[in-house]
């Protein structure tokens, strides 16, 4: 009995070390087996932080890769932690990663380390080495986008060094990355940053808070603008004006328009106003159609005499659920507008918060009627006409901006809290600014740069520049220059200036890619030129797991000469045979409708390569659903569509190939051995059937579908 009073008391004092319902353990998967993670697909791993959707600059997080090269029989990955630190992951095969522990980060004078490449120095033309170990130099940009500096590892990456005379170069923006310019034995740097013209630049459209499409549009101050933005269910954003009309996709799961208030002239929190005139303003709760939409812009147009006025032709389809007209507007002796009627029949009148924030009624403006004229912070607001939540709308305004610089509202619905998706704003936005293009510079020892006269237009963030031949041809070469987004040009090099040969090509048509790179220093039995691409979307990664954002597959790039000129092609490298299990093979068999080849594929990871005889196919679309995924070729109209993203499709010599990569968070499909690739996050759901393939208006002739299940990289 006292033996057993002294163990009751002890824990009475210490505790059992079980914990309160309350304090539950932290259950843990596995590291890299996490139900959700990818397992062919590169994600980054946490260290002492453990944190279930990781935002950016903390562990499990991946951005922009940086430096990809190879070095001394090793693939070396580096990428973003959001400037804090350049995450490092080697590899012997391209398709089993080990990650080690961030190369460099923050910290020193320079702050953060943006991003940047990775050089190998086989000659010590810096001077950096031991005389016995080949240097890696790394180049980076600095926070301030002003200083581009190096790190280097004198033990092939295993730890590094910030150079102690940094910069090497002071030149704005960022994103540095060199290659060896053999016939010259130099080094050349391709770097982001502005141009030496300044030029000003006005657009408007549609903005929905952190989900936008406002640089849609162009407009002129002092012009008057009719224009209408239409918004669709599919997440579509339409806008038209009298100079015509253009397109942009929004995330439509992020859009739940707030049901507060509704303003003319103010951003809901008074961090913007307008500074201009409005005359009619008409809100619909659908999506007009495009005969709907000219014809209340041309009725607009003739009504306030900015073209000849035509009968018949100003007509209101439905009605509006809020419709302001100027001259409705009631002011006072000052000529300071009070109240604004809504002439939709709805409880939606307008009036000033306050005596000082009324704008003028101008008499006699515009087609000898008045309009509202707003300066400073004045502003007019009134209940919501859209419903909370509405996912198809169109919002029509003749206005005229009279300011040059400057994001101003003329009109939107809102909440007083700032939240994605809850705004729905006509907004235009003045910016005066330098043409984005890639600058090149030179070296002789990695150390000290000369700016080359020549620059890349049209280019923006990440870039890559290397030389490949020409359908293998070594004695035909071409320059490929690839833009942030994966777009490309073709061009000349001579080791001073660049010519671009060719407008600028798709790179990727997915939603998911971005800051691509390629491997330097490729040894001479493996001349490839092997890419990769961060995908981004970091609100569309699983809140559940311990990582956020994974890397592409990495795929081939050879360049290849068609009909249709020369063209950059993506496909998957040839070591993805290494990951194959278990194999499923259709060979020369028509499909009809109806019928199902994959009804018995089970599993989550998946290479699928199909090719099909479109001269004996009677169908007008084949289609793939993976798990909830679709993916399909219209035979009719020659597209392919990708979870949700299209590319056009050529048939050749009779025939279409598709290559389709399924990891458990992605989709990546390819069209005619990479004439187009699609890479798109993608969650897999439990459907019935799980898996199928089907020739739809028809029956399809398959010459080969096959069927490859993966194994997982992580060991």
């Amino acid at each position: 009995m006292k033996m057993r009073f002294v163990i009751i008391l002890l824990l009475g004092i210490f505790g059992t070390g079980v914990p309160h319902a309350s304090e539950a353990p932290e259950i843990r998967e596995p590291l890299y087996h996490e139900s959700l993670r990818p397992q062919f697909h590169f994600t980054a791993r946490y260290w002492d932080e453990y944190q279930l959707h990781p935002p950016n600059h903390h562990e499990g997080w991946i951005n922009d890769l940086n430096g990809l090269v190879y070095n001394d029989g090793v693939y070396h990955l580096f990428a973003q932690r959001w400037w804090s630190a350049w995450l490092h992951a080697v590899s012997t095969d391209l398709i089993h990663w080990e990650e080690l522990k961030p190369a460099f980060g923050k910290g020193g004078r320079f702050g953060g380390t943006q991003s940047g490449g990775c050089v190998v120095d086989h000659n010590n033309t810096s001077g950096l080495g031991d005389g016995k170990t080949p240097p890696m130099i790394a180049f980076w940009s600095s926070t301030d986008n002003e200083n581009q500096c190096i790190s280097y590892s004198l033990d092939r990456g295993a730890t590094w060094t910030k150079y102690e005379n940094n910069p090497v170069l002071h030149h704005p923006f960022r994103d540095p990355n060199v290659f060896w310019f053999e016939p010259e034995q130099k080094w050349i740097m391709i770097l982001y940053g502005p141009s030496d013209e300044i030029q000003k630049k006005f657009t408007y459209g549609f903005n929905g808070e952190s989900n936008d499409a406002h640089d849609l549009m162009d407009f002129t101050p002092g012009q008057w603008v009719c224009s209408a933005i239409r918004v669709s269910n599919d997440g579509s954003v339409v806008v038209t004006d009298q100079s015509g009309q253009r397109q942009a996709k929004i995330d439509i799961t992020k859009q739940n328009i707030a049901p507060e208030t509704f303003l003319v002239g103010a951003k809901a929190n008074h961090s913007e106003y307008f500074d201009g005139d409005v005359a009619e303003i008409l809100i619909y709760d659908r999506t007009l159609t495009n005969d709907e939409t000219e014809s209340v812009l041309f009725g607009l147009r003739s009504k306030w005499g900015l073209i000849k006025p035509s009968a018949g032709r100003m007509q209101f389809p439905q009605e509006p659920v809020l419709h302001l007209d100027a001259a409705t507007a009631i002011s006072n002796r000052d000529n300071a507008v009070t109240r604004w009627n809504d002439l939709s029949g709805g409880e939606y009148a307008m009036t000033p918060p306050s005596a000082d924030a009324s704008p003028r009624l101008i008499h006699n403006a515009l087609g000898k009627r008045p309009v509202l004229h707003f300066n400073g912070s004045q502003f007019m607001q009134g209940p919501a006409p859209l419903a909370e939540g509405d996912d198809s709308f169109t919002m029509i305004a003749l206005w005229r901006r009279d300011s040059e610089e400057g994001s101003q509202v003329i009109c939107e619905q809102n909440a007083s809290a700032v939240e994605t998706g809850r705004r729905a704003s006509l907004l235009s936005v003045g910016r005066i600014e330098a043409e984005n293009v890639y600058l090149l510079f030179s070296s002789k020892d990695l150390l000290h740069w000369t700016q080359l006269e020549t620059s890349i237009p049209d280019s923006f963030e990440c870039p890559d520049m290397f030389q490949l031949p020409v359908n293998g041809d070594a004695t035909q070469k071409k320059w490929v220059v690839i833009d942030g987004n994966g777009d490309y040009v073709l061009g000349r090099f001579d080791g001073k200036r660049f010519t671009v040969d060719a407008t600028k090509r798709k790179g990727d048509y997915g939603r998911n890619f971005y800051a691509t790179m390629t491997f330097e220093n490729m040894p001479q039995s493996d001349p490839r030129r092997i890419q990769l691409a961060w995908m981004r979307g970091w609100d569309d990664y699983p809140n559940t797991m311990p990582f956020n954002q994974q890397i592409s597959f990495p795929c081939e790039l050879p360049l290849s000469r068609s009909p249709d000129g020369i063209s950059l092609h993506r496909y998957p490298i040839r070591e993805i045979e290494t990951l194959y299990d278990e194999s499923f093979t259709v060979e020369s068999q028509t499909i009809n409708e109806g019928e199902n080849p994959l009804a018995q594929l089970k599993g989550e990871l998946f290479d699928l390569d199909l090719r099909i005889d479109v001269t004996q196919s009677t169908c007008s679309k084949i289609e793939f659903n993976l798990r909830g995924n679709t993916v399909s070729y219209d035979l009719t109209n020659h597209l392919v569509e990708s979870a949700g993203s299209t590319a056009p499709l050529k048939v050749k010599d009779g025939r279409i190939e598709l290559r389709i990569l399924m990891d458990r968070l992605s989709i990546e499909t390819y069209g005619n051995h990479g004439e187009i690739s699609i890479t798109n996050i993608a969650y897999q759901q439990d459907r019935d059937p799980q898996f199928s393939f089907n020739a739809i208006g028809g029956a399809v002739k398959i010459d080969s579908l096959r069927v490859n299940s993966l194994k997982s990289i992580w060991r």
